[in-house]
């Protein structure tokens, strides 16, 4: 082969290389260029336009544009080019057409305009993409931290621009958002749980679990899905995680959430929508802006109990016993607790906690709630008395037979055989009955007295009650005319003075008993009347250490009427103030023998050194400020029904009574722990 000819063929493959690579270039234009998913989609609408308007020129009437649109968003930093498919979805005719032709569903075009909100705000996804895949991000390939939601758990994104966590707003309210049912649902659940118990939420919660004000904003990449079942999807996470805590995230002490798969799903749908989203503040409802502020609704009693004590007490207040969990958890619903505990002992125990305990300090300063709201929790638990002294003595005769046999079933544990006294005050005296109206025993019995031994009674019927009034009465008929007198304007400062240097001695200096009852005490001076007061001071109790100052003293400290109404003044006055301690009171046991009877009776539940092995630690510096003598006098004595703590004060089948003395230095040995006195 000469030179020529080789640089003839030479040339020709060149040429014809050349054409090739032209060709292939031109296929891979008209491919890119007239082939993209994007530009199919248009062609589709385009087509749809046509049989729509049966035309064919739309493109030219209708004023259809081919290209891709782009949403420009700098406020949200991004840029969204969905509406390059999704072309019908502000036209009405599209109704009825397939995905990605049809209309926008429902009404929320009209308050979030696509050119102001754009569609991944709310949808997700991948708003620069221009085919189906990048745009949903839903592959692994893609990399995408936010793929597309679909329903329900588009609702989720509701939350970023309209969640008021702290208001009572619930699903099938009349001013409900429209397309947010299954969030709210999720609210609910959310609340019902008591998830705040553990977890803080803009500012207020527990602290034991991690703070969920951002949760809806974690990636996909943040969750491990080493022990999950199922795709690999956050809404599944959370899912799973409900259910089983532990085998998702092995080490959490999170307890499992019981609740049908719908429910479920709502409460992952609005964890989903906790988030605290980098936009313009004029995006937000004022309810929500103000939160994020730290400004927020108040939240009730039953509201708060539900958000912050339920996870863990029971929505009931049932607790959680020491057989199926290895510390368990009191029951404070329970109506033996309730009719001892005073709302002192509640709403210190919320704001200390108890060290080394599952109960942590809801303090505002730690919780994040307001004084008010801690007073409100309290309320709430102890609840109120929906009857009154008045309604029953005005209906209800009395039997006094019947009474005597409740009497005995339930009184002669403190008080004594008929009435003679034991650990608690002798009734059967003439220095009470003559002066106590029926009234002031009804209330009493209702009532009970806060951080005494004397429990309510509101659970007896009104029919017995009235028995027991009747009972009472048989001892001496002796009715008061009236509880009100007339008194000299008092003296405050002159009254506390004589109550220091006079009634102390007996009383405490903070009227919480010493070898008296205690006489600073709202139950008690709401309950007696100024007459009961005024001559229980001027004469006395006969057979007993009070005496009269007025008519058995006859020296310089003889108390006159204007004495006394200073010192009553004093009385009231001081009781309705705040308390700084809770005071134990008094009690004459001997800790050395109650620590005897401790070993014998109480170790297997509470400890040999009262640190709680199946009851709750009685060694405690918060419940031994937290509880007085008398507290702990009436829980000994009444047990709780519906759990292993026995009456010791009635005696059970398997448990003997103890005497009233035994109990005392039952309650002597569980005081000589207390180390520190915590203030109030």
């Amino acid at each position: 082969m000469n030179e020529q000819n080789y640089t003839y063929r030479v040339q020709w493959l060149v040429l014809i290389g050349s054409a090739l690579l032209l060709l292939l270039l031109l296929g891979a234009w008209i491919s890119e260029g007239l082939n993209k998913e994007w530009r199919k989609q248009q062609r589709a609408y385009e087509e749809l336009l046509r049989e729509k308007t049966e035309s064919s020129e739309v493109s030219g009437k209708e004023g259809f544009e081919r290209g891709i649109f782009q949403v420009e968003l700098p406020q949200f930093n991004r840029a969204d080019r969905c509406i390059s498919c999704h072309l019908g979805l502000e036209d009405p005719r599209m109704g009825e057409v397939p995905q990605p032709h049809t209309m926008h569903p429902g009404n929320f075009l009209d308050d979030h305009p696509v050119q102001q909100y754009g569609c991944t705000i709310c949808h997700g996804g991948q708003g620069g993409a221009l085919t189906r895949e990048d745009a949903f991000g839903r592959l692994p390939e893609t990399h995408w931290p936010y793929p597309l939601l679909d329903q329900p758990y588009i609702q989720a994104s509701c939350g970023k621009c309209h969640l008021a966590i702290f208001n009572d707003k619930r699903p099938g309210d009349t001013d409900e958002i429209g397309g947010m049912e299954v969030f709210l649902r999720g609210k609910n659940n959310f609340s019902r749980e008591g998830c705040l118990g553990c977890h803080k939420a803009r500012g207020v919660g527990g602290i034991v679990g991690p703070d969920l004000t951002e949760q809806g904003e974690k990636t996909k990449h943040e969750y491990s899905f080493q022990n999950v079942r199922g795709e690999q999807t956050i809404s599944n996470w959370l899912t799973e995680h409900f259910k089983d805590p532990e085998m998702v995230s092995p080490g959490s002490k999170m307890l499992s959430i019981n609740l049908e798969e719908k429910e479920m799903e709502a409460l992952a749908v609005f964890v989903m929508g906790l988030s605290k989203p980098d936009i313009p503040i004029d995006y937000f409802t004022m309810e929500t802006l103000s939160e994020f502020k730290g400004i927020r609704d108040p939240i009730g009693g039953q509201s708060g109990y539900a958000y912050f004590c339920s996870a863990c007490h029971g929505k009931e207040g049932e607790g959680k016993n020491f057989v199926d969990y290895k510390t368990g958890i009191p029951a404070i619903g329970n109506p033996d607790f309730l009719r001892v505990a005073s709302r002192e002992f509640i709403r210190f125990t919320l704001e200390k906690g108890r060290s080394l305990r599952q109960m942590g300090s809801w303090a505002p300063s730690i919780s994040g709630l307001y004084e008010n709201e801690l007073d409100d929790i309290s309320n709430h638990l102890k609840g109120s008395v929906d009857k009154t002294a008045t309604d029953i003595s005005g209906s209800n005769p009395g039997n006094m037979v019947n009474g005597k046999q409740l009497f005995t079933s339930y009184c002669v544990a403190c008080h004594g055989e008929e009435g003679k006294g034991d650990v608690a005050v002798a009734l059967n005296q003439e220095g009470f009955l003559t002066r106590a109206t029926d009234n002031f025993i009804l209330e009493t019995l209702l009532h009970g007295r806060s951080n005494t031994a004397m429990p309510g009674w509101s659970h007896l019927k009104d029919a017995e009650l009235a028995d027991l009034l009747s009972y009472l009465r048989s001892w001496n008929s002796t009715v008061p005319v009236s509880r009100d007198m007339e008194l000299p304007l008092a003296d405050l400062e002159d009254g506390e003075l004589k109550y220091h240097f006079l009634c102390s001695r007996c009383h405490g200096e903070f009227g919480q008993g010493e070898t008296g009852p205690a006489i600073i005490n709202r139950d008690f001076l709401d309950a007696a009347g100024d007459r009961f007061l005024y001559e229980t001071i001027a004469h006395g109790r006969v057979n007993t250490a009070m005496f009269g100052w007025s008519s058995d003293v006859y020296n310089k400290e003889k108390l006159e009427a204007q004495d006394i109404s200073n010192i009553m003044a004093f009385m009231k006055a001081t009781a309705k103030g705040p308390l700084t301690y809770i005071y134990a009171g008094s009690n004459p046991g001997n800790r050395e023998t109650g620590k005897e009877i401790f070993k014998q009776r109480c170790t297997p539940c509470h400890g040999e050194s009262g640190e709680g092995i199946k009851g709750p630690a009685l060694n405690n510096q918060e419940f031994l400020s937290a509880a007085s003598n008398g507290y702990i006098m009436a829980t000994i004595t009444l047990g709780r029904r519906g759990t292993a703590m026995p009456s010791w004060g009635y005696g059970q089948e398997d448990y003997p009574s103890l005497s009233g003395s035994e109990r005392q230095d039952l309650v002597a040995f569980i005081r000589s722990w207390q180390r520190i006195r915590i203030k109030f």
